[in-house]
């Protein structure tokens, strides 16, 4: 019984997600020419990082295994193979306050192309896998 409630715990944290995910793609399609797109943009990444790490730790849990870290989420989930490039999650994690102690237009720059071009892929894999793990 215990373990159909985990099994229904990450479920629904992913379909948490596919929503912030969903927002997320709709700023990702569009051109980012102001401050408040970048904004917008930026903001929506950090509810998708912040609903995935919710996420695989639902799903680490119903699999019996526990963290406390987003960087032990990440190497667990990505020992089960479900996320691809640990690599660019620990750097997602280790950069998502950058842009509010240090935003300049250089900054934001950087980070829009990091979303669009690093994330943004990561995001689309991971939800991916996640529908394939709910079948």
């Amino acid at each position: 019984m215990l373990e159909d409630y985990k099994v229904g715990r990450w479920k629904e944290l992913f379909e948490s997600f596919e929503k912030a995910f969903f927002l997320l793609t709709h700023e990702v399609e569009k051109e980012t020419t102001s401050i408040s797109e970048a904004a917008t943009l930026v903001h929506f990444h950090e509810m998708c990082l912040e609903h995935a790490r919710k996420t695989l730790y639902g799903y680490l849990d119903a699999k019996g295994i526990s963290v406390k870290t987003p960087r032990q989420a990440i190497k667990e989930s990505s020992k089960l193979g479900v996320l691809a490039s640990e690599k660019s999650w620990s750097r997602a994690f280790n950069r998502r306050n950058l842009g509010y102690f240090l935003f300049t237009e250089k900054v934001e720059k950087e980070i829009v192309q990091d979303i669009k071009e690093e994330y943004y892929p990561m995001y689309t894999d991971l939800q991916q896998r996640m529908k394939e793990e709910m079948e």
